[in-house]
C-alpha cells in the first residue's frame, strides 16, 4: 500500500523513498550499497520485491526526506538536515574521513551508521556522482567530497576529500 515519492538509480542499484519516508534499495549489493547489512543482491528473482523488499535501517525513528545513489553507495537526507551514506567508501564518498565501507556487515546500519559531519548547517539537498557527493546546506553553501580525479569537487584541483582524518 505504499507509494514511491522519489527514486535514484546508480550504476548497479536503485533506491526509492516511500511516502512514509522509508527507503528501499535493490540491485547489486556487493559493497553494502543496499543498506541491508550484508552483500546480498536483490531484485533479480521472483518474490524479492514489493513487501518482501526490506527497508533500509536509518536509525531509531529516522526516515529520509530524500535519497540519492552513486556507483556503489547510497545517501539519505534525514528530516532536520542530517545526512547518512553507506556502501563502498574507497574514495571517502561516505563522508566519514576514511575509506571504510559501511552497510556491508551486520551492525553497521541503523543507529551505528554515523551522520556525515559537514561542520554545521542542515543539508537541504544532495547529489551523488560516480564516487563523490555534493550537499547544499542551509544558506546555500555547497560542500563536495569523495573522488576528484577530474575536478568534480569544484576545488580547482584533483585532490580527493573525505578520505582522511580532518577532511570533513
Amino acid at each position: 500500500g505504499r507509494t514511491v515519492t522519489s527514486v535514484s538509480g546508480g550504476a548497479y542499484h536503485t533506491c526509492a523513498r516511500l511516502d512514509d519516508g522509508r527507503v528501499k534499495c535493490w540491485g547489486a549489493g556487493y559493497a553494502g550499497q543496499l543498506g541491508s547489512g550484508d552483500v546480498s543482491s536483490v531484485g533479480s528473482a521472483p518474490g524479492q520485491m514489493g513487501d518482501a523488499l526490506p527497508t533500509v535501517d536509518l536509525g531509531t525513528g529516522r526516515t529520509a526526506s530524500s535519497v540519492v545513489v552513486g556507483s556503489e553507495f547510497s545517501c539519505a537526507v534525514l528530516p532536520g538536515g542530517g545526512l547518512k551514506c553507506w556502501g563502498i567508501g574507497w574514495a571517502g564518498q561516505l563522508g566519514q574521513g576514511d575509506t571504510v565501507s559501511r552497510g556491508d556487515g551486520p551492525g553497521e546500519m541503523g543507529d551505528a551508521l554515523p551522520i556525515v559531519d559537514l561542520g554545521g548547517g542542515a543539508v537541504s539537498a544532495v547529489g551523488a556522482g560516480g564516487y563523490h557527493v555534493c550537499a547544499v546546506q542551509a544558506g546555500g553553501s555547497v560542500k563536495c567530497w569523495g573522488y576528484n580525479g577530474t575536478g568534480q569537487l569544484g576545488q580547482g584541483d584533483t585532490i580527493g576529500r573525505g578520505d582522511g582524518p580532518g577532511e570533513m
